[in-house]
């Protein structure tokens, strides 16, 4: 038997609580789940500085000719939906049949402002009240996926905070696929954790957000060791999604999309993947990010899609945006967007059909409209965000 100091021990413990620890096997199903039998669970990809309508409301451009769109280079899905034919049109023909765009009016052309009106009303998380509404078990309910951070306020909702996820290794060793020896038991470990929580429980949550983050991750730590071992193939993981062998770190797309399936899987409600550079000032043809999209996203969203989206006794949800779409004529800053859902429970069609000049017409709500909807197309049993405004794309 293995022998560890205590400093070894702690050591190890480590990659645990400090490592964004894994999600808990998700044994019991969430209020969503019992209802129609499919565990719920979103993967947001948010593209930092601009999500190009070209992408979601092709049509809009073609008359013009702008960011480079022509009769031969768009694909109509129906029902209004017209999608970029060299980036979206190559998605999986599931992904075609259940793909809307929905528009968020948000009225905001400042980086910073957009991204924050995106993701909160100024005080909470969308991200983490819809994580908490979908309920569960797993003891990360809301995942930021890589070191690039979620934007607005953060604090936790029902007990649930958003957990960052920057090695997979640690993800899978918390729910115990390691074959490490030198690891501690999981029963030791747990004690061993429980009891330094206890000692440092009192200090650990005075601090708003430091070490009132450490105590959080603590208590995910103590929640996942309690739980049944749940063993993964990071081999399997890695082939599907071009990864190398021994390459566990969350440092870009392909490795952020294998670490949405490994933590959707593992019970995870809401799993967020923060993309930089697309603030294309100067991309008039839309060349820069039609290379963007085909070289960087497109390969392991079309992965996780084929994976996940339609995957039996799950109802997987993707959301696509930015903080705005470019703006005519130099791809600058729009005050709205138009982003894409796909889903199961997602009917073609569109809320979000910018005008020539990528505008959003009047009446199209902001961005609680949008986390309306995708709480029903995930079939959560509450609307958290009021009332769905785009009831029109919902199967």
């Amino acid at each position: 038997m293995s022998r560890l100091s205590r400093r070894q021990l702690f050591q190890s413990l480590a990659g645990v609580a400090g490592g964004a620890i894994a999600a808990k096997a998700g044994l019991w199903p969430s209020r969503a789940w019992a209802q129609t039998g499919e565990k719920p669970a979103l993967l947001v990809v948010f593209l930092q500085g601009g999500y190009n309508a070209l992408f979601s409301s092709a049509n809009s451009f073609a008359t013009a000719g702008t960011f480079g769109v022509t009769a031969g280079n768009q694909r109509d899905l129906g029902n209004g939906l017209v999608v970029d034919a060299p980036t979206f049109g190559t998605l999986p023909a599931f992904a075609l049949s259940h793909m809307s765009t929905v528009g968020i009016r948000h009225g905001i052309s400042n980086h910073g402002a957009a991204q924050n009106a995106c993701f909160s009303d100024g005080a909470r998380s969308y991200a983490l009240r819809l994580a908490a509404e979908l309920g569960g078990e797993a003891s990360i309910k809301c995942a930021q996926l890589g070191t690039r951070g979620v934007p607005g306020p953060r604090p936790m909702e029902s007990g649930v905070s958003m957990q960052v996820i920057t090695d997979m290794r640690t993800t899978i060793e918390a729910l115990g696929g390691s074959t490490d020896v030198t690891r501690p038991d999981r029963t030791v470990a747990e004690k061993a954790l429980s009891a330094s929580y206890t000692m440092s429980a009192q200090n650990l949550f005075k601090s708003p957000v430091m070490t009132k983050q450490l105590g959080e991750g603590y208590e995910a730590a103590i929640e996942t060791l309690q739980q049944p071992v749940r063993q993964f193939s990071f081999a399997d993981l890695a082939t599907a999604y071009g990864l190398g062998a021994t390459a566990t770190s969350v440092n870009n797309f392909a490795s952020q999309m294998a670490a949405a399936e490994l933590m959707i899987t593992s019970g995870t409600n809401v799993a967020v993947a923060m993309d930089g550079g697309w603030d294309t000032h100067g991309d008039r043809t839309g060349t820069n990010v039609r290379n963007m999209m085909t070289q960087r996203i497109l390969p392991g969203l079309r992965t996780f899609i084929s994976r996940m989206v339609n995957a039996p006794n799950r109802n997987v949800v993707v959301a696509i945006m930015g903080d705005f779409a470019r703006s005519l004529p130099g791809s600058d800053h729009a005050s709205a967007m138009s982003a894409t859902v796909i889903g199961k429970y997602v009917k073609v069609g569109t809320t979000g059909k910018m005008s020539d000049r990528v505008q959003l017409a009047a009446g199209v709500p902001s961005a609680p409209g949008m986390w309306s909807y995708l709480s029903r197309v995930l079939n959560a049993q509450n609307q958290p965000f009021g009332n769905n405004p785009h009831s029109g794309l919902v199967l």
